[in-house]
């Protein structure tokens, strides 16, 4: 069996040539995709993964602090350090720990953002839009932007499947991009809703940034903790891609074989959700830029983890994300050729795919194949521990659509997907729009108006008074509960 360990290929900023070169039209305002699903027409729509902002105020800091909420090989990661939610606002605070690119002439620092993206065989989670401020220490940065890409949120259906997305290194879903920053009036950066994102800076060299972002999110779930559970695990030792660390990886099986831990979960009988805080690891083997593919080696990263169910091991997970406990999906090198991954319910855990453990620096030899007995035992031995949080969630939202959920599997295409049409110009002129009324909202005035010398403000007293409609029975398979920018926040087994 091949076992997938975060990126497969090296990483090809693609972006940066074209901007290169000048050819940039298909980051172009109305870029076309191959294929877009519309919202109303389709049957079906692949699960994610519930976001970070439907968390914060109802799950404890405590248990969410230290999460990879994003993480994309080449783009490096985001973890949560706090967040709030007032009424419909939430704001989140989190650490940046971005990569640096060097291509001929052109370098740069990039990074992601709240959305998780789709790639090869993962869950995506959505974020909404947000404005976002970046800090390098206490000096604000955030005009250092020069443009970003991202994965539109709403409704929407992938353009290739895990295995082109794998061979193209693509995300499944279509991706476009902002080629000169927006700024709101108080110059913070505007992120339209999305599912993952690559923001850049060019000439900039950072290895850590403090993000703030701010969403407006009307809560559409109660969340409640039930139990949490701490779990110890090891370095893994196994098949799969290992990127600048195959020197190490040989060193290691040589020396102790195999390994790859698994955990059965200790599951409370009314949790649905789990929430996996688990570290970051210390060396990046993924990221491998022409100009300099040692570059980001010492920089944080994250790795894949999995479900172990009786029918076999889940797809990818590379971040933290709310995952319905009675909900996965089989890894797709374990699928054959089919069109949709099998659907599969039973739940435990195999632990993160990691090389080298948290709490041990990089160090040159791990890429030159030359390492110590002593550091080859550090590693083996070196225990890292990471926290399940059992999660109950409750829909309380109103206009929320409970659909069909699939995932698309190795010989899936665009074609089969119901009523999809050919170019994307009405979801780029709506966001473009959304990001118009973010950037210069229309100020509010009261003028007097006939005989009145004086007015009174009273306060606003309102009730959301719409019913929260119940589970339908789900006779295609496992159903979700979608949001209308394509949040996936309840799910139905």
């Amino acid at each position: 069996m091949e076992r997938r360990v975060g990126a497969r290929w090296i990483v090809v900023i693609a972006v940066v040539l074209m901007l290169l070169t000048n050819a940039v039209p298909s980051l172009a305002k109305g870029a076309s995709p191959e294929v877009v699903a519309t919202a109303g027409a389709t049957e079906w729509y692949e699960p994610r993964g519930l976001n970070i902002v439907d968390l914060v105020g109802a799950v404890p800091d405590s248990y969410l602090t230290g999460s990879i909420i994003s993480y994309t090989p080449g783009y490096g990661i985001v973890r949560y350090r706090s967040g709030q939610r007032n009424g419909d606002t939430v704001v989140i605070t989190a650490d940046v720990y971005p990569r640096f690119v060097v291509d001929g002439a052109w370098n740069g620092t990039m990074f992601g953002c709240l959305g998780q993206p789709a790639r090869i065989d993962q869950l995506g989670t959505v974020s909404p839009a947000s404005t976002v401020r970046l800090y390098n220490g206490t000096t604000e940065v955030t005009r250092q932007v020069s443009f970003y890409t991202y994965v539109p949120s709403g409704l929407n259906k992938p353009i290739r499947n895990p295995r082109q997305s794998e061979w193209q290194n693509q995300y499944r879903y279509w991706e476009t991009g902002v080629l000169t920053s927006r700024f709101t009036a108080e110059d913070a950066l505007i992120v339209p809703g999305n599912m993952g994102c690559e923001i850049v800076m060019s000439n900039r060299n950072y290895l850590h940034l403090t993000a703030v972002f701010t969403v407006n999110s009307p809560v559409a779930i109660s969340v409640e903790v039930l139990s949490t559970e701490s779990l110890t695990f090891h370095s893994y030792l196994g098949v799969g891609y290992a990127g600048l660390l195959q020197p190490l990886v040989n060193q290691l099986n040589a020396r102790f074989g195999g390994r790859h831990e698994r955990f059965q979960l200790h599951i409370p009988a009314e949790a649905d959700y789990l929430w996996l805080n688990f570290p970051a690891m210390p060396v990046d083997s993924y990221t491998q830029f022409p100009g300099n593919p040692t570059a980001n080696a010492g920089r944080p990263v994250g790795g894949t983890y999995r479900m172990d169910t009786p029918q076999g091991l889940s797809v990818d997970h590379v971040s933290s994300m709310g995952l319905p406990l009675r909900g996965h999906w089989k890894d797709m090198d374990l699928a054959g050729g089919t069109v949709y991954l099998p659907y599969m319910e039973g739940v435990d855990l195999a632990a993160p795919e990691y090389f080298v453990p948290a709490g041990v620096e990089y160090n040159p030899c791990m890429i030159q194949g030359n390492c110590s007995a002593a550091l080859l035992d550090e590693i083996y031995n070196t225990a890292m521990s990471m926290q399940a949080v059992y999660l109950k969630v409750t829909r309380t939202g109103c206009g929320l659509q409970q659909v069909s959920l699939r995932m698309v599997g190795p010989s899936w295409q665009p074609t089969m997907a119901a009523g999809v049409v050919e170019g994307a110009e009405l979801t780029m002129n709506l966001d473009m729009k959304a990001m118009d009324a973010l950037a210069e909202p229309e100020a509010f005035s009261a003028t007097a108006a006939g005989p009145f010398s004086y007015f009174v403000y009273l306060p606003l007293v309102a009730r959301n008074l719409c019913e929260v409609p119940p589970d339908s029975t789900c006779t295609d398979g496992p159903c979700g509960w979608l949001t209308g920018d394509g949040r996936m926040v309840d799910f139905v087994p």
